[in-house]
């Protein structure tokens, strides 16, 4: 169910970052003020000569239907999911840090890959 990605870790300034002009249809996963993973990022401009932009390899995820994904985070994350889409969310669902990109009939889980398995079986449960 969760397959390996290769996500795009961007770490800039503050300033650089909001102003980051990215691929069409990259998602954007901003984990800090001044830091993004960015999945299908493509060409990605940063107006920041000292920006660290590397390929992040440490990651699984899954497209779950948005019914599915829903049901699932109501039985097993203490948040509610974000109200509008597209947006991002990221928090604690099981025992796993997931990072969650939601789409209005899709919802993608990203999971740190050490963590993947454990977590894919939480799923299937």
């Amino acid at each position: 169910m969760l397959e390996p990605l290769t996500l795009t870790r961007i770490v800039t300034t503050v300033e650089a970052l909001a102003a980051a002009v990215f691929a069409d249809g990259a998602i954007v996963f901003r984990t800090a003020p001044d830091e993004a993973l960015v999945l299908d990022a493509g060409q990605v401009h940063i107006d920041d000569p000292h920006a660290i932009i590397v390929q992040d390899t440490g990651w699984c995820g899954a497209w779950l239907d948005a019914g599915v994904a829903i049901a699932f985070l109501r039985a097993e994350a203490a948040w509610a999911p974000p109200p509008r889409r597209p947006a991002q969310a990221q928090g604690r669902v099981g025992n796993a840090p997931v990072k969650l990109w939601f789409e209005e009939d899709r919802v993608l889980f990203v999971v740190p890959h050490v963590v993947a398995q454990d977590f894919a079986e939480r799923m299937v449960k």
